[in-house]
């Protein structure tokens, strides 16, 4: 057995992402309940701040709000910034030429510095900065929905950097959340109302958050009902295009058997007619007797033939719609499911290649394995390959085993196309993600995809492709062998 090797698809800073995006997931959920609970709006937003800084290693966070003339920025919060270093960002001017914070109220959109010591926005606030080990500043505006500036919420690291996209959308993403918060609480925190009436207010806006946050989660339902849907809409395209299949397939078949049946009552009905007018020769009747019995096996030949087409297309249906395992031959099964598309493909010139051992059986879900290869190779056919062009794709199933054991089937996937950059790679399984919209594409192929790999035969998929390259996918899960 040959040594398996991983191929490590991704960078660590992809992870990174990941982790920080879950981060803030976890933060505001827990910031909201906090502002629910009526907890002052201080600690609200450090909560938001902590989850952050626990995903990134060295980031400091800080809020800044603006004063009442909207002229002056002064710290909120920023629980892991040095006191001293905080006290020097009061009365923080706005304007282009004043640190980041300043200068993104002013522009209205995000600023980040990559060294603070080589910069003269930074040229008064220089010297703590460096005391305070702060080298590198990125600094987004807070804006609520309605377009005024609440202030800004600023990111500081102790390396020189700059952010890539997914840093920046991570900003925004943040600094829109401060922005609901704040919204939702301006007046409760306001000025330092009496006790009294800050407490009728936080009643107030808590019944005001019940409410929205009972909007939101409506919204919620509502939107994965319509994902739903449009996944099962997708689900039903793969039977739509059997049924397609099955009505072209059975027609040729059908079609002869009826010339058959045609031709064979014509000459019945001669036969008939020499013998009541006692034209009837022995030769003729010979010659009937041979007719009627190559018509029949015609008959026969292609009735046999739509039988075993109703048969293929009745069972690929059935495991569509069913999650029970079987026992299928690998081979056989895909021959079927090419058969399936041959409607869908029979404008095109593209080559097929199947490397599987014609006696590979095993017991798993077919109606998941179908829905999988139908969609990578719908996929290649309407992405992966310009209109003129001879498409070649490959099948390599093989049947291996982990170190525990346990059989594992692994189809890796090819094709010739024109492949896909790195943001289509990162994006690849997210739903309605798709670089295909104003054509037609949906955006849940390979999400329906990386669900029935994961969630249904609970195994791995990965994708490797570069732009001119074609596209690789190689997909493991575990199966049974039939005994």
């Amino acid at each position: 057995m040959p040594n398996l090797r991983i191929v490590e698809l991704h960078d660590s800073t992809h992870f990174d992402h990941l982790k920080r995006h879950d981060a803030i997931e976890r933060g505001r959920a827990n910031a909201l309940d906090l502002l629910v609970k009526g907890y002052p709006l201080h600690d609200v937003l450090n909560q938001l701040i902590y989850s952050l800084e626990s995903a990134t290693e060295g980031l400091k966070c800080a809020i800044l709000l603006l004063d009442e003339k909207a002229q002056t920025l002064n710290p909120f919060v920023g629980p892991s910034l040095p006191a001293d270093y905080l006290v020097s960002l009061q009365n923080t001017p706005v304007g282009d030429d004043v640190g980041c914070c300043g200068a993104a109220v002013n522009k209205r959109q995000p600023v980040w510095i990559e060294d603070i010591r080589n910069h003269p926005n930074w040229f008064e606030n220089r010297e703590i900065a460096t005391r305070s080990n702060l080298r590198a500043c990125w600094s987004q505006p807070i804006i609520s929905p309605a377009g005024e500036v609440f202030g800004t919420f600023s990111m500081y690291y102790s390396e020189p950097m700059i952010p890539d996209q997914d840093d920046l959308d991570s900003m925004e993403y943040e600094a829109q959340i401060i922005s609901l918060i704040l919204e939702r609480a301006k007046n409760i925190e306001q000025l330092k109302l009496a006790n009294q009436q800050l407490e009728l207010r936080v009643a107030e806006r808590t019944k005001e958050l019940s409410e929205a946050n009972a909007l939101l989660k409506k919204a919620l339902n509502q939107r994965n009902e319509v994902q739903s849907q449009l996944v099962e809409m997708e689900n039903m395209a793969a039977l739509g295009v059997m049924m397609s299949s099955l009505t072209h397939e059975i027609n040729t078949p059908v079609g002869v058997a009826i010339t058959a049946v045609s031709y064979l009552r014509t000459i019945q009905e001669r036969i008939v007619d020499n013998f009541k007018e006692g034209k009837l020769k022995r030769s003729e009747l010979a010659q009937f007797f041979e007719e009627s019995e190559e018509s029949a096996e015609i008959i026969e030949r292609n009735l046999l033939r739509s039988t075993q087409l109703i048969k293929t297309f009745k069972q690929l249906s059935v495991d569509q719609h069913s999650q029970e395992s079987r026992e299928i031959n690998i081979c056989n099964y895909l021959d079927e499911i090419l058969l399936t598309l041959k409607p869908r493909l029979k404008r095109t010139q593209h080559k097929f290649c199947i490397d599987v051992d014609p006696d590979l059986h095993v017991v798993s879900n077919p109606g998941a394995i179908s829905q999988l290869l139908i969609n990578l190779i719908m996929n290649s056919a309407q992405h992966g390959f310009d209109t003129d062009m001879i498409g070649h794709i490959l099948f390599k199933v093989r049947l291996i085993e982990e170190v525990s054991g346990k059989p594992q089937l692994k189809i890796v996937y090819k094709d010739n196309g024109r492949g896909m950059d790195l943001h289509t790679l990162e994006n690849l399984y997210k739903p309605f993600f798709t670089m295909a919209r104003n054509s037609g594409g949906s955006g849940l192929g390979m999400h329906i995809c990386y669900n029935l790999v994961v969630k249904v035969l609970e195994g791995h998929i990965d994708c490797r492709s570069k732009v001119g390259k074609g596209v690789e996918f190689t997909i493991t899960f575990p199966v049974s062998l039939s005994e």
